[in-house]
């Protein structure tokens, strides 16, 4: 076929927005539009077609014939184009931009089953966009994910689903079936709760006029029947997962809020009982019936505040793809697994609009990418050949084929949600109080309301007017508030933390982070790059510049530290082989070995045995600009000081500037590091820093924390985790800078994943809003609890005005947590348009 001269390829029709083409086997494909090509793909890789051109005859076809995706003539064509365009023509499948949704719309998650590629979730987009009141469907193919606008009086989340059956997927809500129809349930039980209680309180009103008129008994029993049997049913049916709740509490003795609530319901509901046996009107049916419907009512949405508090932590988890392209052999175009089955060093394709399944190498492709969902930092990276590419990063453009290296639960993002799952389930030491007190609340309150009750009872007051008394007291109370002050303000910090680029592996740190006082910083890979390149070699001894140079590479082989990688680069660029090396061992301090029998070492000062005169010698080279730094390291043979080599290395950007900042916090700032004491200063001088230590070893960089802290000091180290293990854990916060190697195996608090020192000041200023929120959650509850038992014990509120009160005070603190979430997504908000306008 030669450039439409037989029309499209899969619908017969002219073209009018453009070529598109398909490289097939033997000849070019061409198509009208790009619907029509992904169409074809589509068929073309399907299991059941085996010669695609003979695509016309397919059910598939003939079911896209019959919905109008594939037009059937220019009339048909015409029709659609009367439609407004969802997207552009050619964008990927997955990743097209939503229409604007008109006001009132609501919004329908669907976790689809069954696609096989691309093609599938452009196939469901087109279907929904054409159906009647439904916008803005949007399919992710690597994900499993649909997401469209549907206007509720013309369409339904069971009519998208059934759309979608038609079309051979299967659709359910994404990640948490049973979640959900636990929601509906509660919602029905809710809803009829609701419905017998407004009853039950009109029948009450009937009743109450009993104090004013004169009631016959026949009337009275009348009005209190029903009431009883509708209560009845509220106790049973709608306080069913209160009782169970409560009851389980007390077995397991860890009474909460529901025992309380079920203790207060079932006595009014058993006072009245009695009295409706003696014929009297005292009956307080209506209170029981409210209680659980409060309870309910607060319960929903109490539930409702918490999954808006979770939705940035969901959306890590749905990073993951739930598929992956292998490509095995000759065949370029792979074939989709579950991402399960990837393995180290298989080669998958990632393309335009996918995202990442595993860590690995790019061996071919080039384009642009973004790694915001990990680092926080929404910018367009472009990656060629030879880079790496981590798992979670999505692809903006272009196509990359990677070989695995890391994958699954090893895989950075696996690491990342493994992280932030065990810093979500860890309670903190002030978590630990609150659930000891907990403990013994629920049981103070029965007895504080029994004494009460009692106390009452003994200056005379009637039973009716004691027992009322005693249940305002029990209702009021709120250890709920207490419970959810601290764990939902973890939940939001840990989630938006990782928003921006810091990972919280133990969320106590945001505590610790408002204590310190003193921060420490490593030098090497922390302030400065770490990217350290060869300025000078010179020789001491009879040995010339080339036989240093490849003395040092043979002891470097192997040897996984940026300054081995630099000497092995530059005695590469040099032809200069690298000499054999025997028994090599690898020290904090420098690498040490056998050469022709004699003992050589590499490394710093100390580590090589360098004299007072051969030190001095290696400080007379000076720095080439206010951001550069020479360190050197010296070549030993048999003790005797044979070569110093200089290597220079940078600032990082920005670093200046955060040593000001945190100095205007009025925090110590101390450097310290295993270079020599020379270079050290040489950095300390450039950041305006005086307290420098060099010529410190890993264990003497922990002991100094040590001696810090022994001092009384609240010291947080910051480190790239690579010499400063020991150091990072001595400290009372622990922030390591991501220098891209596992996570977790260092014995850091937090992780900066842009790897840039100054997210610490970010982190700062964000624990110092998530603490402010904690203190305001544990402050608020134990205020209102301090304040509104005693006002129930006195007598001035009812028990439903109690219930009520006890209900705001759990909801104030969820809503206090929502406003922490609401002002951070405000601001990284604002922050990514800053950098798209100056970009």
């Amino acid at each position: 076929m030669t450039a439409f001269s037989d029309g499209c390829e899969l619908c017969g029709l002219p073209p009018k927005y453009g070529t598109f083409t398909l490289d097939l086997n033997d000849r070019k494909a061409y198509f009208c539009c790009q619907g029509c090509r992904q169409v074809y793909i589509m068929l073309a890789e399907a299991a059941d077609a085996t010669d695609p051109a003979d695509f016309r005859h397919t059910d598939l076809f003939r079911r896209c014939v019959e919905m109008g995706i594939i037009p059937r003539s220019e009339d048909d064509l015409a029709a659609a184009a009367v439609r407004p365009p969802v997207a552009a023509d050619d964008a990927p499948p997955g990743d097209r931009l939503s229409p604007s949704v008109s006001e009132g719309a609501l919004v329908c998650h669907l976790a689809v089953e069954g696609m096989w590629c691309p093609a599938c979730a452009w196939v469901i987009e087109e279907t929904l966009n054409r159906q009647p009141g439904i916008s803005g469907a949007h399919c992710n193919f690597s994900t499993d994910r649909l997401r469209c606008a549907y206007d509720p009086a013309r369409a339904s989340p069971v009519g998208i689903q059934s759309t979608l059956q038609r079309l051979g997927y299967g659709s359910r809500p994404p990640d948490a079936l049973a979640a959900d129809r636990e929601r509906r349930s509660q919602f029905v039980r809710f809803a009829i709760t609701a419905f017998i209680s407004m009853n039950v309180m009109m029948l009450s009103f009937s009743l109450y006029s009993g104090f004013f008129t004169d009631l016959g008994t026949d009337a009275v029993w009348k009005i209190s029947w029903p009431m009883f049997f509708m209560a009845t049913a509220v106790m049973l049916y709608g306080g069913l997962p209160l009782h169970r709740r409560a009851y389980t509490g007390i077995l397991s003795g860890q009474p909460g809020m529901e025992a309380l609530i079920s203790i207060g319901a079932i006595s009014a509901y058993s006072y009245s009982v009695f009295n409706l046996l003696q014929g009297s009107i005292h009956l307080y049916f209506d209170t029981t019936c409210m209680l659980i419907f409060l309870v309910q009512l607060g319960k929903i949405l109490e539930r409702r505040a918490k999954d808006r508090i979770q939705e940035d932590l969901g959306h890590y988890y749905a990073l993951m793809p739930a598929k992956v392209r292998v490509c095995a052999g000759a065949d370029s175009r792979g074939r989709y697994v579950a991402a399960g089955q990837l393995s180290a060093g298989d080669l998958f394709r990632v393309a335009e609009g996918e995202t990442l399944a595993a860590d690995g190498l790019v061996v071919a492709g080039r384009g642009l990418v973004d790694e915001s969902s990990l680092t926080g930092e929404t910018k367009p990276l472009a990656k060629i050949e030879g880079d790496r590419l981590v798992s979670g990063t999505h692809v903006i453009e272009g196509l990359f084929y990677v070989r695995a290296e890391t994958v699954g639960s090893s895989s950075t993002l696996g690491q990342m949600l493994a992280i932030m799952d065990a810093a979500l389930q860890r309670k903190t030491a002030v978590e630990g109080r609150t659930d000891r007190i907990l403990r013994v609340f629920v049981p103070l309150m029965i007895g504080l309301a029994v004494v009460t009750m009692l106390v009452l009872l003994l200056q005379g007051a009637a039973f009716e007017q004691a027992f009322i008394r005693g249940l305002t007291v029990l209702v009021i109370s709120c250890p709920c508030a207490l419970g959810l002050a601290v764990p939902l303000a973890r939940v939001a910090g840990v989630s938006l933390a990782a928003r921006r680029g810091i990972l919280v592996q133990d969320f106590s740190a945001f505590d610790r982070a408002g204590r310190i006082d003193t921060v420490v910083f490593d030098k090497t890979g922390t302030l400065t790059q770490g990217r350290w390149r060869l300025q000078s070699v010179l020789p001491l001894a009879a040995m010339n510049e080339q036989d240093v140079l490849a003395l040092a590479a043979g002891l470097e082989h192997g040897v996984d530290h940026p300054i081995a990688a630099e000497i092995r680069r530059a005695a590469t660029a040099r032809t200069i082989e690298a000499l054999p090396v025997e028994a090599s061992t690898v020290d904090a301090r420098g690498v040490a070995g056998l050469w022709q029998g004699r003992r050589v070492r590499l490394g710093s000062a100390d580590f090589a045995g360098a004299a007072g005169d051969e030190r001095a010698a290696g400080t007379t080279l000076s720095r080439a600009s206010d951001t550069a730094i020479v360190s050197w390291v010296f070549l030993a043979v048999d003790d005797c000081i044979v070569a110093r080599l200089g290597f220079g290395d940078r600032l990082k950007l920005g670093v200046s500037s955060l040593i000001q900042h945190l100095q205007a916090r009025s925090l110590d700032i101390l450097v310290v590091s295993g270079d020599s004491q020379a270079t050290s200063d040489q950095v300390g001088a450039m950041l305006g820093i005086s307290a420098v230590r060099g010529d410190c070893p890993p264990v003497a960089k922990a002991q100094f924390i040590e001696t810090l802290r022994r001092e009384g000091r609240s010291v947080a180290m910051v480190g790239d985790g690579v010499n400063d293990a020991p150091a990072l854990a001595s400290a009372d916060l622990s922030v390591a800078v991501f220098a891209g190697r596992q996570l977790g195996e260092e014995a850091q608090a937090v992780t900066l994943m842009q790897g840039d020192p100054c997210q610490m000041e970010t982190f700062l200023g964000f624990a110092a809003r998530v603490n402010r929120k904690i203190e305001q959650n544990l402050w608020g509850s134990l205020i209102y609890n301090l304040v509104a038992i005693p006002i129930a014990m006195a007598g001035w509120l009812s028990p439903l005005v109690a219930v009520v009160a006890m209900l705001l005070s759990s909801l104030s603190v969820t809503g206090n947590t929502l406003l922490l979430i609401h002002g951070e997504n405000r601001a990284v908000t604002l922050a990514q348009k800053s950098i798209e306008t100056t970009g």
